[in-house]
């Protein structure tokens, strides 16, 4: 069931599938060093927001305000398995687009980074 603590991550996860999902000519070109390009940058926030986000939803969730270590592995997780899921759709059903396993280690970066921030700066908890 959908809660409306949820609905955050909700709204952000079909943005970045609407993203990743625009076909591929309609993307401009640009050539910078390929780790340091704005795709793989783009990559990282759109991730590292999804992941933030699951956390924020999860605490509200929780009646103590904590997010235990659980929520923040299943956070994590969703969000890398969602990069994931991504790029297998930009290979295979959205047109015009590749998936790239640069990208879903991106994807998989940012959703560490978001942990990470989150961790450091929002969890109201010592676990984890």
């Amino acid at each position: 069931m959908l809660r409306r603590s949820n609905l955050p991550a909700t709204f952000w996860a079909l943005l970045i599938l609407l993203l990743c999902g625009l076909p591929g000519d309609k993307i401009p070109e640009l050539t910078f060093l390929e780790w340091l390009n704005p795709d793989k940058i783009a990559h990282i926030i759109l991730f590292g927001v999804q992941c933030l986000l699951l956390l924020k939803g999860f605490e509200k969730q929780n009646f103590t305000r904590v997010v235990n270590s659980n929520h923040a592995a299943l956070a994590l997780v969703l969000s890398i398995t969602y990069g994931c899921i991504v790029e297998i759709l930009q290979e295979y059903v959205f047109i015009n687009r590749n998936g790239d396993l640069r990208d879903a280690v991106a994807n998989a970066i940012g959703a560490l980074m978001g942990f990470w921030i989150y961790k450091r700066y929002f969890s109201k908890t010592v676990n984890g």
